[in-house]
C-alpha cells in the first residue's frame, strides 16, 4: 500500500510540474540594451508635452528616430493630431551610435518610485517628457518624467533631450513658433 501511495504522490508531482495548471506559461521578452535594436524595426522617441490647457492650443513636440528615418512632429490637442511634420533620412550606423549614446544616458532607466505609469494630468503647469521604445509589436518601454521633478524615468534629461534635438536639422528654427505654454489669456 505504501508503494501505491508513493507512486500516486509521484504522479501528482509530475503532473503539477509539467502541466502549469492547464495554463500556458507567460513568456516575457525583457527589454534589451538599446544598441541591440539598431538592426531592427524599433524606433525611439521623445515627446515633450506642453502645459495642461485647452485642446485647441495644446501642443506637443515629438521626435522619432529609426534606422532609416528621423522625424519631427508638431502635435495639436490631446488626441495628438499632427499639424506639421518634417522627415530626414537616417542609416543603420548613425542609428547605432545614437542608440549607444541614449543607452549611456539612461534612456531605459526606470525610477524605482511608486509614480503612476500614466503621465496625463501630472505636473499640469509644467512639461511632461515621454520616452518610448517601440517595435512593430508595440511598446517595449514607455517611461516619463516632468519639469516638476516627478515621473518613473531616471535618466539624464538634459543629455537625452539634446541628443534627440540634435537629430533634427534646424530643430530650433522648425520649433520656434511652437508654444508649449500657451494659455487662454489674451496677452494683447
Amino acid at each position: 500500500m505504501a508503494i501505491f501511495v508513493g507512486f500516486i504522490v509521484f504522479i501528482v508531482i509530475l503532473v503539477t510540474l509539467f502541466s502549469h495548471g492547464g495554463k500556458k506559461p507567460i513568456v516575457t521578452n525583457p527589454v534589451q540594451p538599446l544598441p541591440n535594436y539598431a538592426s531592427t524595426d524599433a524606433t525611439v522617441s521623445l515627446t515633450t508635452d506642453g502645459i495642461v490647457n485647452g485642446d485647441d492650443i495644446h501642443r506637443q513636440i515629438r521626435i522619432t528616430v529609426s534606422s532609416t528615418q528621423r522625424t519631427l512632429d508638431i502635435l495639436q490637442g490631446y488626441n495628438g493630431t499632427v499639424i506639421n511634420t518634417k522627415n530626414f533620412e537616417n542609416n543603420q550606423e548613425a542609428y547605432l551610435v545614437f542608440l549607444k549614446a541614449l543607452n549611456y544616458s539612461g534612456f531605459l532607466a526606470k525610477n524605482k518610485s511608486n509614480v503612476p505609469s500614466d503621465e496625463r494630468g501630472e505636473c499640469p503647469l509644467g512639461f511632461r517628457y515621454v520616452f518610448d521604445l517601440n517595435s512593430d509589436t508595440g511598446d517595449l518601454s514607455r517611461l516619463w518624467t516632468s519639469s516638476c521633478g516627478i515621473g518613473n524615468w531616471g535618466g539624464a534629461l538634459d543629455t537625452v533631450q539634446t541628443l534627440f534635438q540634435d537629430q533634427i536639422t534646424d530643430y530650433s528654427t522648425l520649433t520656434e513658433s511652437v508654444d508649449l505654454q500657451a494659455t487662454g489669456t489674451n496677452s494683447d
